[in-house]
């Protein structure tokens, strides 16, 4: 018998043996916990705990203070106690003070899942010295009897966190995570890596204990070899086993049963639980799942391949279709046929030029096959709604570059103009000069839109809103503007140039160069009735002989009387290029016995009516005198001067200084034709033209002369000179002279206002100047006035630039930018023309140009050496010449939108003609594809690399 009592009901043990008063004690135990009481109420929490975030999971999960496993002993009495130290608290400061505390024997909370967890402490490391601890009790006992009768000391163990833990992986991961938890392993632990080195235990109402075990890692087969369940893994945070292989690689359905989803702590039936689980086929496909990873077979990556293999066939696919739209784009024809089916024998340019490409490309053909023998495609990459999209994709990566280069140059110019086009719309074409990064003047297109409103208020508001949408900060970067003369754009009061420089003072108006220099023609052409005969006969002539017949016998002509040499045909007068009449007049000079043969034939023939008849006789009489071929030779000279200068002005690589010294030339060698011996010649030309022609009329005709009556004592001074070839000179050949000299000067006159300042900066003053003191007082101040420079910082590096130029220009061979531009050919070879324009090309092949200073400036790097100087000649590198690139697109406008082409949407117009305008921006089209990419889920399902 025995003495011993319960500390919790006061029964003595008597006559009970081990096993029965060991159930007696843990039916009190039970019935303790059984009354309400939480087991958390039996331990003090601390005010603030430290938080353990296993690497790799959520940042979420956040550990709580663990409950200390129980130790159990053989014999439960009185006299057992067991004393247990504090842990040692590395980090901490000295200051830190230790906390003592008893230690109650933990209790196993029955009412959950009759386990007990276990956890890890954190560990303190790292705290800051400045961090006090207060005292407190870890663990406080509620149960006094207990706390008297076994008070025990515990040492706390040194805690870890499992990384692989099945509990803390969710059940829908990405592939980074996935290949993270794989690289761990399975989470398989072994008692000795646990608290205690022990597995947690569950006691049972029949008092059997259970727990798990390392057995279980492994299965044994029949023939005694043991095979690790690399599947099988154990949470120690739950004291759960799951299926880590069905939780990473299993199907929906598989990860919502138990083992997978929450675990099993059913030890008593684990056996049962292992074998079922490992047996089913959900387990055997997640087992496969995994082999195949682990092989890198995986059949997620070949679905990913396989996808990106037919990503990359398709944009390889519309590479080749990009490369058609741009060809066809920048050739100005049409894309799409009058009939597309898959019966048609022409399908369009577009679809007959992918055709074409497809027989030296394979995959492309491959398409286009497949496309034939279906009925629907729902991706085909070719019809019209797709080309639309393609083309303003790429006019928008070439309106981009654009528009960078201009952000960089902090400063352009704007060129506009309006047209009406085949559809009897009002066509805005806007155009940017502005200087790149390697000191090259580039006049670019950025936008063509309809104006409805043809006013300068209408006008502006299309500027305004073509400046919103593209963010160009014209406020504050744009220093220059240039129109034609319209009074839409440079009315003082209400137009285009005037609203504009009440928003930006410093944009300055440029009134078309090129236009200007068309007025001193047009106001030579009718300065007198000599002249207005002239060009109406050559009209009347050039208007007879467009007729079809008429042209086919002057053809033919020519062939017999000029063999081997150019067929040309008679130009019509075009009221804005007055070139046109420079064109008219070389024709009637080089083919003149062909044209009079043709007229004397017309006249001639049996088959012509009597108006033609008449009208060709009429003709013939007014080319074959005199006076008609003087005038004629007469404005050949002139027109030989000013036609040269005007494809000079039209030119983008030439700048405001050059384009007025050019004017001067011109004028200053009319200049020189303005003599007596000037119009000697001339008289002496026109005779041995005519006597080269076998003409009847060879010199003035003979005219009576008149005398006036006088009464005594009047002078005759309005008698007529009895000289005819005085008369010419006088009344003709001088009047016309001056009155296009006069012209020059009266219509250039605010040109060179604007021109003051930058006079310094022509080559020709920049190599005079050696010194400060030989610059004017008041130089340079209307730029610093114009833009934003440093005055006395720019006379000092003008000066310091201005020696140093001959050594630059010996060490650099430079390019004469305005030779290599493109000329049109011209329509005449003729010895005297061809001396002019030599004469032309030798004056200026001796001069650098404000252009190539600027390259020079760029090329040497010297633009952070002289900031100011290379400030001042982009400006006037930026400032227009003449509207000319306005025109040009206008031009290609009419390629575009032909008759046939008059129903071309507005967007789809603006990106040909982008592509037509900027052939030279490179055009990258990985980025098309990737931007066309973004426009649907289809496409960029079918587009981008997963």
């Amino acid at each position: 018998m025995s003495n011993e009592a319960c500390n919790l009901c006061k029964r003595k043990r008597e006559n009970l043996n081990m096993t029965n008063w060991t159930r007696h004690i843990m039916s009190c135990k039970k019935k303790r916990l059984s009354s309400g009481q939480s087991i958390k109420s039996f331990f003090k929490q601390k005010p603030s705990t430290s938080t353990d975030i296993a690497i790799g999971l959520n940042d979420d999960i956040q550990t709580e203070n663990a409950d200390l496993l129980e130790t159990e002993d053989d014999e439960l009495s009185n006299s057992h106690s067991a004393t247990h130290d504090l842990p040692k608290l590395e980090g901490l400061n000295d200051d830190i003070q230790t906390v003592k505390a008893d230690v109650l024997e933990p209790e196993y909370d029955v009412l959950s899942s009759s386990h007990s967890a276990t956890h890890d402490l954190p560990k303190l490391e790292g705290l800051n010295d400045d961090i006090q601890t207060e005292n407190a009790d870890l663990l406080e006992t509620e149960d006094d009897e207990l706390s008297s009768s076994h008070s025990a000391t515990h040492d706390l163990p040194k805690l870890e966190v499992f990384e692989n833990d099945p509990a803390s992986i969710p059940l829908v991961i990405s592939d980074e995570v996935l290949h993270y938890y794989m690289s761990l392993g399975p989470c398989q632990p072994n008692a000795h890596d646990l608290l205690n080195n022990t597995f947690p235990k569950t006691y049972e109402k029949s008092g059997h204990i259970r727990s798990f075990n390392e057995c279980y890692y492994y299965k044994k087969n029949n023939d005694g070899q043991c095979i690790r369940r690399s599947w099988l893994s154990y949470s120690p945070s739950t004291d759960r086993i799951f299926c880590s292989t069905c939780k990473l690689f299993g199907l929906p359905d598989t990860k919502k049963t138990f083992l997978v989803k929450c675990g099993s702590n059913d030890f008593k039936n684990i056996t049962r639980t292992l074998s079922n689980h490992e047996c089913s086929p959900e387990h055997m496909q997640s087992v496969i799942a995994h082999g195949l990873y682990v092989r890198n077979d995986r059949i997620d990556l070949k679905l990913i391949e396989s996808a990106n293999r037919q990503v990359a066939d398709n944009r390889e696919l519309l590479s080749q279709i990009i490369d058609a739209l741009i060809y066809i784009g920048r050739q100005n024809i049409a894309l799409r046929g009058h009939h597309e089916g898959i019966d048609s024998n022409n399908r369009g340019n577009f679809l007959e030029l992918v055709k074409l490409l497809s027989n030296n490309h394979g995959p492309l053909k491959r398409h286009l096959e497949q496309i034939d023998s279906k009925k629907k495609n729902r991706l085909t990459f070719l019809s019209n709604v797709t080309q639309n999209h393609l083309l303003n994709i790429i006019a928008e990566v070439i309106r981009s570059k654009i528009l960078n280069e201009v952000k960089k140059s902090g400063q352009f110019a704007v060129i506009i103009d309006t047209t009406t086009d085949i559809s009897n719309l009002e066509q805005f074409t806007f155009i940017l000069r502005y200087v790149n990064e390697e000191g090259l003047v580039q006049e670019r297109l950025v936008s063509l839109v309809t104006a409805s409103d043809a006013t300068g208020l209408g006008m502006f508001e299309v500027f305004c809103k073509i400046t919103n949408k593209y963010n160009i900060e014209w406020k504050t970067q744009l220093i220059a503007q240039a129109y034609d003369g319209a009074a839409s754009m440079q009315g003082q009061y209400s137009g285009l140039k005037t609203r504009i420089q009440h928003e930006n003072p410093r944009a300055i108006y440029i009134w078309c160069c090129a236009h200007l220099f068309n007025l001193v023609v047009v106001d030579t052409c009718d300065c007198c009735i000599v002249s207005k005969r002239f060009f109406g006969d050559v009209g009347s002539l050039v208007e007879f002989m467009r007729a079809r017949k008429r042209t086919a016998i002057f053809v033919k002509l020519q062939e017999q009387l000029y063999p081997n040499k150019r067929l040309r045909r008679m130009k019509r007068f075009s009221t804005t290029r007055w070139t046109s009449h420079d064109r008219v007049l070389i024709v009637i000079n080089e083919k003149y016995s062909a044209l009079l043969e043709t007229l004397e034939e017309i006249s001639d023939a049996n088959n012509s009516d009597r108006e033609t008849a008449s009208t060709a006789e009429n003709l013939i009489s007014k080319i074959t005198s005199f006076q008609f071929i003087l005038m004629m030779l007469f404005f050949r000279k002139i027109f030989a001067i000013t036609t040269e200068v005007s494809k000079y002005l039209q030119s983008k690589e030439i700048d405001f200084v050059q384009a007025i010294n050019l004017i001067d030339v011109a004028k200053n060698r009319l200049v020189e034709m303005r003599s007596e011996q000037g119009c000697k010649d001339l008289v002496d030309q026109t005779k041995l033209f005519s006597v080269e022609n076998n003409l009847t009329e060879r010199d003035f005709s003979q005219v009576r002369l008149r005398r006036k009556k006088i009464m005594p004592g009047e002078q005759a001074r309005d008698e007529l000179l009895s000289n005819q070839e005085d008369n010419f000179r006088t009344d003709v050949f001088y009047r016309i002279l001056d009155t296009i000299i006069s012209s020059i000067e009266n219509r250039f006159s605010e040109s060179r206002n604007i021109l003051k300042d930058f006079t310094l900066l022509s080559p020709e003053r920049l190599k005079c100047i050696k010194n400060e003191n030989d610059l004017p007082n008041d130089a340079f101040k209307s730029i610093s006035n114009w833009i934003s420079i440093d005055l006395t910082q720019l006379k000092t590096e003008y000066v310091t630039f201005s020696k140093s130029l001959d050594k630059l220009l010996n060490g650099m061979n430079i390019n004469m930018q305005y030779q290599n531009h493109d000329k049109q050919t011209s329509d005449f070879d003729s010895e005297n023309d061809s001396e002019i324009s030599e004469n032309d090309v030798e004056t200026s092949e001796n001069k650098i140009t404000c252009l190539q200073i600027l390259k020079i400036l760029s090329s040497y790097d010297l633009q952070h050496a002289f900031p100011n100087l290379f400030k001042t000649y982009k400006a006037l590198g930026t400032i227009p010449v003449s509207s000319a690139s306005a025109e040009r697109s206008f031009s290609k406008v009419k390629l575009i939108k032909t008759r046939l082409r008059s129903t071309t949407g507005q967007c789809r117009m603006e990106s040909l003609l982008m592509l037509s305008m900027e052939r030279d921006i490179p055009i990258n089209q990985q980025e098309v594809i990737d931007k066309f990419a973004q426009t649907s889920s289809l496409l960029k399902k079918n587009l981008m690399f997963k």
